[in-house]
C-alpha cells in the first residue's frame, strides 16, 4: 500500500448546528465554534494562529470526498486549532458508518471506533488541542447519543492521538 495514497494531509469557531442520523432518527447538536477566524491579534502575532471558515472546510473536503467517506482512511491534521477540519472529517466517516453499519449496534461500534481512531491532530496551543478533543466527543454524541462506555473509549483514543 502506498503511504500517499492512504493518507490525506490537511492544514487548519460559529456555533454550528450539525445533523446526523442515529437509530433512523434525526439528530441536531450544536457545537461551539466562534464565526471569527482569529481568536486575537496576539495570538496571530504569537504563533500564527489563524482559523478556517466553515464553508473552506466543507470546500476542501469535498476536494477529496472519496477519502473522507472511507472509514479507515487516515488524516493528519498540523496545525488543528479547535478541529475545524476533523470535525468536519469525523462526522463524513461517522454518517457512512451510520448508513453502512446502523442497524447493528455493534458494527456501528466498530466502525466508529475505527473512524475515530485514524483521525491525528496537533496544535502548538494546549487549550486548542483541548478544545479539539472536546468537539470530536460532540460530533461523535452526534451519532452515538449519550453512551458514557463508548465515549469513555473514545476519550481514551483523543488523549493519545
Amino acid at each position: 500500500m502506498d503511504f500517499k495514497a492512504r493518507h490525506v494531509f490537511f492544514s487548519a469557531p460559529a456555533r454550528q448546528a450539525f445533523y446526523g442520523w442515529r437509530g433512523g432518527k434525526a439528530l441536531a447538536i450544536e457545537t461551539e465554534k466562534s464565526d471569527r477566524q482569529v481568536k486575537s491579534r496576539e495570538r496571530v502575532r504569537n504563533h500564527g494562529e489563524v482559523f478556517t471558515a466553515e464553508r473552506e472546510v466543507k470546500a476542501m473536503c469535498d476536494l477529496v470526498k472519496e477519502e473522507t467517506e472511507r472509514i479507515d482512511s487516515r488524516f493528519l491534521e498540523p496545525a488543528c486549532g479547535d478541529g475545524n477540519f476533523l470535525a468536519e472529517i469525523l462526522r463524513r466517516k461517522l454518517a457512512v458508518c451510520e448508513r453502512r453499519y446502523g442497524k447493528s449496534q455493534a458494527d456501528w461500534e466498530k466502525f466508529s471506533f475505527l473512524a475515530m481512531t485514524s483521525i491525528y491532530g496537533i496544535d502548538i496551543l494546549a487549550d486548542n488541542v483541548e478544545a479539539c478533543r472536546e468537539r470530536m466527543i460532540e460530533v461523535f454524541r452526534g451519532f452515538a447519543g449519550e453512551s458514557p462506555a463508548i465515549e469513555r473509549v473514545m476519550r481514551f483514543v483523543l488523549e493519545r492521538n
